[in-house]
């Protein structure tokens, strides 16, 4: 009996309805399904992407009952997995029809999930961790502009940003399979011909050397005390200059942005 109430419990699971309750039902991937992969939370625990028998994806953490489900899924993997703030993001990469590349961002925390649907079905997005770790950017290629996702303090923000130096929109894949980008990194490139070639800027001439001021010339009997107060001056001039330049801070980067409302979900009850 104890073994059976065992198999009970580990293949029970509870999935949302679409109407705002649960279905209490037989876990078909826990007991039939394949374990894809598994992630580690910021708390020690664990989740595990698994693929049931009838070709149906989903994750369940192993402290917890209910199950995210990855409906629309044909194909799905865990692409990356970061601790951003209090919460552990996992961007899970899925196929679906008509739709080849899509990315559901699932932020946990013990068992409450937040849960947001992005892509634009061509492309992989490049995801960076901020120094502090407090933010995500998800960027995807929008022609000569990044459509930025930002994750932060359990919001989704979107918004349209610049292409930062370096970047490319145009690369194909945009990024790799850990989100990241691709070949080289690109500099700002100089004028080309037309002709897609780059011509490299010429370098720049060098300095002619001053000319020596010839002996027994006016220059050159010129005090010493006169050349030291010359050599002093501009020295006494540019210091405040420097200063005030170095205290100036960075302009920061201002943008509009726009909240994306999260799907939650409770994974205890």
């Amino acid at each position: 009996m104890g073994v059976a109430a065992g198999v009970l419990l580990t293949g029970c699971a509870m999935t949302p309805n679409g109407r705002g309750g649960v279905m209490m039902g037989l876990d078909t991937a826990e007991l039939f399904g394949t374990p894809l992969s598994t992630f580690r939370l910021r708390d020690g625990t664990e989740g595990t992407l698994r693929k049931d028998p009838q070709g149906k994806y989903s994750i369940k953490l192993s402290q917890a009952f209910r199950v995210v489900p990855l409906a629309n899924a044909m194909t799905a993997r865990v692409a990356r997995v970061e601790n951003v703030g209090e919460r552990t993001v996992v961007i899970v990469e899925t196929q679906e029809r008509g739709c080849a590349y899509r990315y559901e961002v699932l932020a946990f925390q013990g068992t409450d999930v937040l849960q947001w649907t992005v892509g634009n079905c061509k492309d992989r997005p490049r995801v960076e961790l901020a120094a502090d770790a407090k933010s995500l950017n998800i960027d995807f290629p929008n022609y000569n502009r990044l459509s930025r996702m930002i994750y932060t303090d359990n919001r989704l923000l979107n918004a349209s940003v610049a292409v930062p130096p370096g970047v490319d929109t145009r690369a194909q894949p945009f990024a790799d399979d850990g989100l990241r980008a691709t070949g080289p990194v690109m500099t700002t490139l100089p004028a080309g011909d037309g002709s897609g070639r780059v011509i490299p800027a010429p370098p720049a001439p060098a300095s002619a050397p001053a000319a020596a001021p010839k002996a027994g010339s006016r220059a050159s009997a010129k005090p010493r005390r006169q050349e030291s107060q010359a050599k002093a001056a501009p020295a006494a001039i540019s210091l405040p200059a420097a200063r005030s330049a170095a205290a100036a801070p960075a302009a920061p980067m201002i943008f509009q942005a726009e909240e994306i409302k999260p799907v939650v979900i409770d994974l205890r009850k």
